[in-house]
Parts: C-alpha cells; sequence; structure tokens
C-alpha cells in the first residue's frame, strides 16, 4: 500500500487484514499471571494494547458480570458492568461480542452496550450459552452447553440481520458445545465439555459432524497461534494441550491449574492467555 503497509489474503476466512509497521508495539504482553479476577472465563487482546476479560462474579448472580480492561500500562478498569454471567467473547470490528447466560450483546470499546440477540430470539430455549466465534463475514456462533445432562444444548448463528437460527441441536452427538473455531471456510472445530471430544462440524448446505480427537476431559477453550498450532484447554482437570493438527496426538504443555476456560492468542502471538476460573487468574503461556 502507498503508506507502506501490507495487505494479507486469509482464505480460510475470507478475510483481507491490513498490518502496519510499528502500530502493534505499544500492545499489552501479559507475562505474568493476572490475580484477583472473579470467576474469569474468557480473555480478548486487543491491537491498541488493551485485553479484555469476562469476568462471571458470583455464578449464577445477576447483575454482579463484567468486562475488566487491562491497560498497556498494566493498570485494569471496568469496560461494563451490570451483566449476569458473562462468558465467551470474541472481537470484531473494534467490537466485543459476549455470550451473557441466554442473551448475546455487542460492547464497543466505550462499553456501551447493545444486545444483538435476546432469550426470546433463540429458536430454541437458551439455557447455558457459552462460547462466541465470528466468521470474516460478521456471522456469530454461540455454543449453548446446555444443563448439566445436556439437555437444551446447541450452537446458534446470528446473521448480520439479527436472525437466529439453530445449526445443530442436542440430539447431534455433541453433549455439551463448548469451545468453537472457525477451520476454514464454513467450518468449525468444537470441543464438547460433556465428553471431551473434539468435532469438526460443516456448516456448508446441511450440518455434518465429524469426530476428530478424543481425552480432552472437561473441553473449553479452542485457540491457533500464528504457526497454526491448535491449542484445547481442560476446565475440569486444569490443563492445555497442543496439537499439530486437530488429529494429532495432544502435548500436554500445563497442568495443575484449577479450572482452564476459555482461551485466546496475545497480539504478539507469543502467549496463549488462559483465563483460571475457579483461581481467579489470568495465566500467560508463553509458547514462542
Amino acid at each position: 500500500m502507498p503508506d507502506g503497509s501490507l495487505l494479507v489474503s486469509d482464505d480460510y476466512n475470507g478475510v483481507i487484514y491490513r498490518i502496519s509497521y510499528g502500530e502493534g508495539k505499544t500492545a499489552l504482553n501479559v507475562t505474568n499471571t493476572v490475580n484477583d479476577l472473579v470467576m474469569p472465563e474468557s480473555a480478548v487482546s486487543h491491537p491498541d494494547g488493551r485485553v479484555f476479560i469476562t469476568e462471571i462474579g458470583g455464578f449464577g448472580t445477576n447483575g454482579d458480570g463484567k468486562v475488566t480492561q487491562l491497560n498497556k500500562d498494566g493498570s485494569r478498569q471496568t469496560l461494563i458492568d451490570g451483566l449476569d454471567d458473562p462468558k465467551g467473547m470474541d472481537l470484531f470490528e473494534n467490537q466485543l461480542y459476549i455470550a451473557d447466560i441466554n442473551q448475546v450483546i455487542r460492547v464497543d470499546l466505550q462499553g456501551e452496550k447493545t444486545v444483538i440477540a435476546k432469550a426470546s430470539d433463540f429458536p430454541t430455549k437458551a439455557v447455558f450459552l457459552n462460547d462466541i466465534e465470528i466468521d470474516g463475514q460478521g456471522n456469530v456462533y454461540v455454543s449453548d452447553s446446555g444443563d448439566d445432562n445436556g439437555k437444551g444444548a446447541a450452537i446458534y448463528k446470528i446473521s448480520l440481520e439479527g436472525k437466529v437460527t439453530e445449526v445443530l441441536g442436542e440430539k447431534s452427538g455433541i453433549k455439551r458445545p463448548n469451545g468453537l473455531l472457525m477451520d476454514g471456510p464454513n467450518k468449525l472445530l468444537v470441543a464438547d465439555f460433556g465428553t471431551g471430544d473434539l468435532f469438526q462440524l460443516s456448516l456448508a448446505g446441511k450440518a455434518k459432524l465429524t469426530h476428530l480427537n478424543s481425552g480432552f476431559g472437561g473441553a473449553d477453550g479452542l485457540v491457533r497461534d500464528s504457526d497454526g498450532l491448535l491449542y484445547i484447554s481442560d476446565w475440569a482437570n486444569g490443563k492445555v494441550w497442543q496439537l499439530t493438527d486437530p488429529k494429532a496426538t495432544p502435548q500436554l504443555i500445563t497442568e495443575g491449574h484449577q479450572s482452564a476456560a476459555d482461551l485466546s492468542l496475545s497480539v504478539d502471538g507469543k502467549t496463549v492467555l488462559m483465563p483460571d476460573m475457579k483461581a481467579g487468574q489470568l495465566v500467560p503461556l508463553m509458547i514462542k
């Protein structure tokens, strides 16, 4: 480009990225554990240097959930409060998309909230909305882990127009869908919290489910690094694995945590950020 920036095409997600020299140097690199969080579930790094963390607060207590903002200087502040049990979160076009029990909200970087899918918009009753993933066109996918037995489990798609459709139901073969990650055009990786299995869901035409791997306990978060390596967390047993491919033999990279929740990648790509929900911590896992 005339300003010296690079354009990089992503044929998996149908996205073109702009890379600018120097703009990322101010980003906050979390190298030490962040303590004193209240049931943190998800974290997202923004290129402007901030890191956002969902804090559930008292589980099942409405109104005490929030999103905490870590600033470049290490200080923290509340971006938005008054949420119920905010869990999975994703960033798209400078706005945060958050699953909050039975609704999905959008929050801009000034803390203004918009409900993009309220409880009554879902074709079946939303029970336990969990993770969020957004494709290159802006469609939002949200998993519903259902109750402890998987009743109400589903994966929903929220279109740009706000229409909510069910792409996978409770009798699909996934007991409690949790972590979601785009895996190429019209494909999602899905972590099953109920069985510890990993699936690929094809979204083209009639939804097709393929079993890929197993043995991940309470499978929760999914993320890929810049080298294409896949990471998956086990909430129930406090572990995180690395896989060269979704079907590959998992390599355990950390254990001994109380509850390894959703996973995200730092802006510089050197760290996987892992909220330890029960410990009240955001733990950086150095991968490079």
